[in-house]
């Protein structure tokens, strides 16, 4: 094959190499010019979508729950109430509000004890087991203990532990008293940790007349018991102090709090012995649906009015109301309860005051943004300028409200009221979230002035 023909076909390849390129990126372009952008209305009505799914999941899994396996046996309780006989047990009520049982106890007195002294002792444990809200009286010859509605396990596990005596025996290695509860001002637990467990031990602060007593005996070491049995078979003691070794884990944990529970709270002298159980009535049960009514009858007329002033605006404002009591409730749920055990009449007030506090948010902010689209912006633009000009008056109210919460959590009496109160405000500025989202939806859907306020 000569030069000439050679060079000639490498041409032809290269041109022809060329010209498919070029028909390639031809072909390209115009498909990539044939493909039209989403739409904004379309992308806006997408999210819209989205966002309702999840509103609407979270809302039903609030009011009803939802199991968490398929046994049943994890279930997510739910923490929004519809009515004050359907109470959502993660939100416990005192005995007022939610009524609960009573339980009467026969009592034994020895020599020189009394049933005042045991019904003291009685309230001091309660008290100390986190149930402020208990009534210990004397009823004739039996005492009765009443606590608010709980599980019967609970229920069981509190008396059971209210109730034990208590007296403590410090025995010598011959089985001598040199000790008893008379003689201990305290108790505390002592947790000494190791590379495999740790090890607890119990250490008892000594009365005067004890610290003499032991002394004067002089042990090497000492056995405990409590109630005739033993707690801890080694009890050492060292410059006068006394520490028992109760044993390694969990278990052992356990039992030394829960004896040094008894040693603060006193020993019961009285023998008692349970003789009866019964309901007791809540005396302000019907406030729970005062409540309830107050709170649906003000959110059906909030939405009434955000949407004759406000139409789209007035329903992603009033989308935000609806989250902050969600929210709200939720953060009482697992905030508030836990650190105050219950809830009472003045926590409840304090949760309305929440969703009165994001309600005025929600009709400041429409109200405002209505203004915008009655001065001739459009949707977007009246929607950025209402929520800045309402942002100052909507924020001193939130100001305002936090501080009262934050003063009310400083003092013991009230921490509760203070915690849902900071619980309904904190609710309501998240909640903001909501109403921007929603709109943002809304007014990617449509421009219409028409649809989002008064126009002039």
């Amino acid at each position: 094959m000569c030069k000439s023909t050679v060079e000639k076909e490498t041409h032809d390849r290269v041109l022809t190499a060329f010209y498919n390129e070029r028909k390639r990126i031809i072909m390209a372009n115009k498909s990539a010019t044939n493909r039209k952008p989403i739409a904004s209305g379309t992308k806006g009505f997408i999210c819209l979508i989205v966002l309702c799914a999840v509103l609407v999941f979270v809302s039903c899994i609030s009011l009803v729950g939802m199991p968490l396996d398929s046994e049943g046996v994890n279930i997510l309780l739910p923490w929004v109430p519809m009515t004050g006989a359907n109470w959502p047990a993660s939100l416990p009520l005192d005995r007022t509000l939610g009524g609960g049982t009573y339980t009467d106890y026969t009592f034994t007195l020895p020599e020189g004890a009394t049933a005042e002294d045991a019904v003291k002792v009685l309230k001091t444990r309660l008290n100390e087991l986190g149930e402020t809200d208990a009534a210990v009286s004397l009823k004739g010859d039996v005492i009765r203990v009443e606590l608010r509605k709980m599980s019967d396990s609970l229920r069981g596990s509190k008396l059971a532990l209210a109730v034990l005596q208590g007296h403590l025996e410090f025995n010598d290695p011959d089985g001598n008293v040199v000790l008893t509860e008379k003689d201990v001002t305290s108790a505390k637990v002592n947790v000494k940790s190791t590379s495999s467990a740790y090890s607890v031990y119990l250490d008892f602060t000594l009365t005067s007349e004890g610290k003499q007593k032991l002394a004067d005996a002089n042990p090497t070491f000492m056995n405990l018991n409590c109630d005739g049995e033993s707690v801890a078979s080694y009890v050492t003691i060292s410059n006068g102090e006394v520490s028992a070794y109760v044993g390694t884990g969990d278990t052992a944990y356990s039992s030394a709090y829960n004896l040094s529970y008894l040693t603060n709270s006193g020993a019961v002298d009285a023998k008692l012995t349970q003789s009866g159980t019964g309901d007791v009535v809540a005396s302000s049960g019907i406030v729970l649906n005062v409540v309830i009514l107050l709170c649906a009858a003000l959110l059906v007329c909030t939405l009434i009015y955000l949407v004759v002033i406000g139409k789209l605006t007035g329903i992603s404002a009033f989308i935000s109301v609806w989250c902050t009591v969600l929210l709200g409730m939720f953060f009482l749920a697992t905030i508030v309860v836990p650190s105050s055990t219950m809830l009472h009449v003045s926590t409840l007030i304090a949760v309305l005051l929440g969703v009165l506090l994001s309600m005025y948010a929600a009709v400041t902010r429409t109200s405002a943004i209505s203004a915008q689209i009655g001065e001739g912006s459009v949707p977007k633009q009246a929607t950025k300028l209402g929520m800045k000009n309402a942002a100052k008056n909507v924020w001193i109210a939130h100001g305002g409200v936090l501080a009262v919460a934050l003063i009310l959590m400083i003092f013991a009496f009230s921490r509760s009221i203070g915690y849902a109160l900071f619980a309904g405000v904190l609710a309501s500025a998240l909640s903001t979230l909501a109403m921007r989202a929603f709109q943002l939806c809304f007014t990617a859907i449509t421009n219409k002035p028409a649809l989002f306020g008064k126009v002039k």
